[in-house]
Order: structure tokens, then C-alpha cells, then sequence
């Protein structure tokens, strides 16, 4: 049988976050069941986007979004615009720049598909300031056990903006990273051998993106200018295979009105203190989300407006960093019994012979990339 169990639990969590989703607050099974409400308006032209889905239980956890309800954002400027569904429970409107004026209040009306009306209160754009420097530093970082520590690239950004700029910043990062599979398909075994001639790439290369599960807020009320230098952002392990191809960040800074700062720093604080944005649901936390129909049945999540910059980099051969790639693929000897270890149910088992002439057993992840959680399918952004 081949000797899959060490590679389980790796897949599993590169599985897990796969890929970018909508935030699915988890809470207890008393309390499933409850509208979730989420999204935003930028002072960008293009897509603005409102997620609606319910909220599920702990020990079921999943994203349940809700279909065929009436979405508008509404302005104080007497403006409605009607959102269409483009996928379930994710709906979505295309502005143009005159509509996304710094000093205009927005807000979200949902019809649910039970004819309850849900509004958020009015949130004001503010007026932001362009992102300045994002970078890095390798260091190395402590983990449970004093004696070992992680080296890595610890990323940072510096907020300067001009005292009369909003004071209130999140930040978000979208991680990109190209990694490749350790060998082609050169062998494989169901039931007859057979070789591939020739050798059949189509599965090495692959890219993955994630979402950044950390919450970065900062404001600077309490500073005598409205200049921070050096505020933290996300860590990568100098072993993971992030860094071992080409890795990108695009990393968005949103400037936030008093009342969606407050909303995204208590998010923080109860990530900070309980595990995570998608490990638990900050159930304490009251949004800005009123089932009108029903007040006494509650809404989660937020509808904000911000002022968005953004910037994409990218990062190759980090001098300084020795990266680890070593366990991303397993590959055995065969067993006692030969062929006859495998069933049906393990075909096709990939094979192919070292340098020594010797047979080795390759787990799937060694041929196909698409096991470590990414797809085959180059992102338009990243260079040729």
C-alpha cells in the first residue's frame, strides 16, 4: 500500500485554504441559520460586490450562500443601483467614477428570498491616501518549542498620508505563489505497466492563491502626525513552497470611516485572542446590519465604504533565505508484495526508477501539482 499518511494532513490544510471566499462567520448551533451580510464600496471604478449567505454551525462548518434575494446600494445622493446575481449568494454592480466620490454615504438594502428587507446604516467614503512602502526583513520567529525557531520573511508597510487624510487603515493581502510538481508522469501502474512516452508535464506547474486570514488595523488618532513606519503584515516561512518558485503579494490598504474601524478592530482583537478570522466566529461583535422586517432576528457581518490603493509584488531568490522545499514529495520503495500491494482503488499508482535503477512509488502530489491545492491555470498577472 502506498505510504500516504504522512502527506494527509498537509494536504488537508493546503486544501482548506485553497482559495479566496467569502467571509462564513461559524458560530454555535443555537444561533445557525442567521443572515450574513458582507461587502463593501471603494472609490474605484469597477465591480462592487455584496456576499449574502447563513451562518452555519460550528461543527458543520461551511459556506451556504443565499440565492435569489434583491440587492441595491443606495447613496445619500438619492442614487439606487440594483445588484445582479453573478454566482449564488454573490452579487455584484459595476460603478463608474462619478458615482464614487470621497464625502458620499452608501448603504446596503437586501430583500431576502422571504421578503424581509435588511439595510446597513450609511457609511461615508473617506478620503485616503495612496499606499506607500511595503518590504520585508528575514527573520527568524519563535515557535512553541524555545529551542527551534522559524526563519522567514516578515513583511511590513509604512502609512504616510497628510494630517488631514483619514486617520483609520486596514489592510489586506492576496497571496500568489507558482510551484511545481517534483517529477512528470514518466510510469504509472492499474492493474498492467505502463510508460508515457513521452513524459506528460501538463500537471507540474501550478499556481495557488489565498487570502491573508490576519486582521491589520491601525489608526493613528492618538499620533502627532498621521505617519506609521514599519507596521507588521503577514510572515512566510522560509520553508514552505511559497518562496520556492516566484511568490507575489497584492496587498490593499483601506481607508475607513470611525465606525468601520471599530467593527474591523474588534474583529481583530477576537482573532488575535481566539485563533483566527475562519477559525472562529466573532459572535459578540455587532455590524451595522438591521433586519428591518424582524429586529429581533439578528444579521452578521458588515457593509462599509473605503478609499482603496493597491499594490502587487513580486519576490524570486531571496538572498539570505535558504529555502526548504524537501517533503513535498513522498516516494517509497515497493513493498513486500510488489504490484499486488495495490488495489482498484489506489490506480493509478505512479512509479518511476532513481539514478540507482531502482523503483520507487510516487505519491500523487509528486506528479500532479494540483494535489497541493493550486490549479494549472496561469493567473493573467503573472509575468510570462
Amino acid at each position: 500500500m502506498r505510504q500516504i499518511r504522512n502527506i494527509i494532513p498537509i494536504l488537508a490544510m493546503l486544501l482548506m485554504y485553497a482559495c479566496i471566499k467569502p467571509y462564513n462567520p461559524l458560530i454555535d448551533s443555537k444561533a445557525e441559520n442567521k443572515y450574513v451580510v458582507s461587502g463593501r464600496i471603494t472609490d474605484t471604478e469597477g465591480w462592487q460586490e455584496v456576499n449574502v449567505s447563513l451562518s452555519s454551525p460550528i461543527e458543520n462548518p461551511e459556506y451556504i450562500p443565499v440565492q435569489g434575494c434583491n440587492v441595491n446600494i443606495l447613496d445619500d445622493k438619492g442614487n439606487t443601483f440594483h445588484l445582479d446575481e453573478e454566482k449564488p449568494g454573490s452579487y455584484r454592480i459595476w460603478l463608474g467614477q462619478d458615482y464614487l466620490a470621497p464625502g458620499t454615504a452608501y448603504k446596503v438594502t437586501v430583500y431576502t428570498p422571504e421578503n424581509e428587507l435588511i439595510e446597513s446604516s450609511y457609511d461615508t467614503l473617506p478620503q485616503g491616501t495612496p499606499l506607500d512602502s511595503v518590504y520585508y526583513f528575514i527573520e527568524d520567529v519563535p515557535t512553541s518549542d524555545p529551542s527551534v525557531y522559524l526563519r522567514g520573511l516578515q513583511f511590513y508597510v509604512d502609512l504616510k498620508a497628510p494630517d488631514a487624510m483619514c486617520r483609520n487603515y486596514r489592510w489586506e493581502v492576496v497571496e500568489t505563489w507558482e510551484y511545481h510538481a517534483a517529477r512528470p508522469v514518466e510510469n504509472y501502474y492499474d492493474g498492467e505497466l505502463h510508460e508515457v512516452i513521452p513524459p506528460d508535464y501538463s500537471n507540474m506547474i501550478c499556481w495557488n492563491t489565498i487570502l491573508v486570514k490576519n486582521v491589520y488595523t491601525l489608526s493613528t488618532k492618538s499620533l502627532s502626525q498621521n505617519i506609521f513606519i514599519k507596521y507588521p503584515l503577514q510572515f512566510v516561512d522560509g520553508h514552505s513552497s511559497r518562496l520556492g518558485i516566484l511568490y507575489s503579494i497584492l496587498v490593499n490598504q483601506h481607508a475607513l470611516s470611525e465606525n468601520a474601524f471599530n467593527y474591523w478592530e474588534q474583529v481583530r482583537i477576537s482573532n488575535t485572542e481566539q485563533g483566527g478570522l475562519y477559525e472562529k466566529q466573532p459572535f459578540a461583535i455587532k455590524g451595522n446590519l438591521t433586519n428591518v422586517t424582524s429586529p429581533e432576528k439578528e444579521v452578521l457581518g458588515y457593509f462599509y465604504a473605503t478609499s482603496e490603493s493597491s499594490r502587487r509584488y513580486f519576490y524570486k531568490d531571496i538572498e539570505g533565505l535558504e529555502v526548504d522545499l524537501s517533503g513535498n514529495c513522498n516516494e517509497d520503495p515497493p513493498g513486500r508484495r510488489g504490484w499486488k500491494e495495490f488495489t482498484k482503488y489506489d490506480y493509478p499508482v505512479y512509479y518511476y526508477y532513481n539514478e540507482q535503477h531502482r523503483l520507487r512509488i510516487l505519491g500523487t502530489e509528486c506528479v500532479d501539482c494540483r494535489e497541493m491545492g493550486g490549479s494549472t491555470t496561469k493567473p493573467d498577472f503573472w509575468p510570462q
